[in-house]
C-alpha cells in the first residue's frame, strides 16, 4: 500500500526539518515553499499575484506523483479540514494510507523565534507574529472522521 503523509502544524514547528526524514525514505516531498524557492531561484518569493500558480502548480505536483503511486509527503500547514481535504479525498481514491503528523503547538514566541532561523527572506517578526496568529485562529484538530487512517502526534522534543 502507498502511503500519504499529511504534516500539520503553525510556522515554525518544524514540518519541512521532519519532511526531510520522509525524504530520505524515497518519499516525494510536495511543498508550496519550494516552489517560491524555485521560481526566486534559491531566493524565497512570496508575491500575492502568484500565489494562485504556485498553489495549481503544487496541486499539479501531488496529483500526478498519486498517479505514479508514489509515497508523498505535503509539507504544508494542514491546519485546517478544508485545506486537509484537498489532499485526503484524491488519495482515498487511489487507495494510499493516509497519516497525519500533528506539529507540536508552540507558543507565538516560540514558533516565530524558530520561524527566524530561517525567515525564508522575511526578517519582520511582526510579519510572522501576524501570520502565526492568522495560522492558529484556523487550526482544526485532525480527526480520523476526515478520512485519515492514523494520527501521530510529535512532542516538542522530538524536532530540533
Amino acid at each position: 500500500m502507498k502511503n500519504l503523509i499529511m504534516l500539520v502544524g503553525n510556522i515554525g514547528s518544524g514540518k519541512s526539518t521532519f519532511s526531510k526524514k520522509y525524504q530520505e525514505k524515497d518519499y516525494v516531498v510536495i511543498a508550496r515553499d519550494q516552489l517560491r524557492y524555485a521560481i526566486g531561484n534559491g531566493k524565497y518569493v512570496f508575491n500575492v499575484d502568484y500565489e494562485h500558480i504556485i498553489w495549481n502548480t503544487e496541486y499539479y505536483l501531488y496529483k500526478s506523483f498519486l498517479r505514479l503511486g508514489e509515497n508523498i509527503v505535503v509539507d504544508e500547514i494542514g491546519i485546517s479540514k478544508k485545506l486537509r481535504q484537498r489532499y485526503i479525498r484524491l488519495a482515498k481514491k487511489k487507495g494510499y494510507k493516509i497519516t497525519v503528523i500533528e506539529m507540536p503547538r508552540f507558543c507565538m514566541g516560540e514558533a516565530v523565534n524558530r520561524r527566524m532561523i530561517n525567515p525564508h527572506g522575511q526578517y519582520n517578526v511582526k510579519v510572522w507574529k501576524e501570520v502565526w496568529t492568522r495560522f492558529e485562529s484556523m487550526y482544526e484538530e485532525p480527526s480520523k472522521k476526515e478520512g485519515i487512517d492514523e494520527i501521530v502526534k510529535i512532542k516538542k522534543e522530538e524536532v530540533s
